[in-house]
């Protein structure tokens, strides 16, 4: 009894290693390409935790500053159950707020200037990896281009 397969014998039939004969794995130095990609992950890590740490340091300053701005308000609740004058106590209250309202503005100038910082750091870390990547990935098709000439 003899087996007939149809699969084995369309495979003896047509050798295919014959077509892959001339056929170049890749166009280019894939361990080049793959090192040039191993950085382009190492600089977004990078960039990552740079904004990472900058929202941690940012979170830490918003609690500070509502922490002084409870401490503030008590003060201020304080100093107007205090004797005086209705006038005088809207003077004090008067100055008051306006301390207030510039150390809030302050604060969230503070703020915008942190999150600037984290980006131009973050951007600046992804744009010189760009920039180097781009060269690299041209120096290594021009390596190939001259293998293959």
């Amino acid at each position: 009894m003899t087996n007939n397969n149809p699969f084995t014998d369309f495979f003896a039939q047509n050798d295919f290693s014959k077509m892959f004969e001339g056929y170049q794995s890749a166009p280019f130095d894939m361990k080049a390409m793959l090192d040039s990609q191993m950085k382009n992950a190492q600089a977004l890590s990078e960039a990552q935790q740079i904004t990472l740490d900058n929202i941690q340091e940012m979170a830490q300053r918003q609690s500070q500053f509502l922490s002084q701005m409870t401490e503030e308000n008590s003060k201020m609740a304080q100093q107007m159950m205090t004797e005086g004058t209705p006038e005088a106590k809207l003077a004090q209250n008067a100055e008051m707020m306006k301390a207030l309202y510039e150390k809030s503005v302050s604060n969230l100038q503070n703020m915008s200037e942190m999150i600037n910082k984290s980006n131009k750091q973050a951007t600046g870390i992804l744009n010189k990896r760009v920039s180097a990547s781009m060269t690299e990935i041209k120096e290594t098709l021009e390596k190939s281009q001259k293998k293959a000439a």
